[in-house]
């Protein structure tokens, strides 16, 4: 059984997909607690949960870019 050549490359990618995805699902349940709290912490969670957003964001985009250049090369 051959491995093909973007195998491994798309298994790390699926891995961090699914890293961000149990990370932002973290983020969730500590934003639902039913606690009284402060504007910094707050503050925190959106720049946490933006930071990660735009980070998944530029990955993909990466990844497509990468993509689209090895079908161009291929055809």
């Amino acid at each position: 059984m051959e491995v093909k050549k973007g195998f491994v490359g798309g298994f790390l990618v699926l891995g961090f997909v699914v890293f961000i995805i149990g990370f932002l699902t973290g983020m969730l349940a500590i934003a639902i607690i039913p606690i009284g709290t402060d504007f910094t912490t707050l503050g925190f969670m959106f720049f946490t949960l933006g930071f990660i957003t735009g980070m998944v964001a530029i990955a993909l985009v990466l990844v497509i870019q990468k993509l689209t250049e090895l079908t161009r090369k291929s055809s």
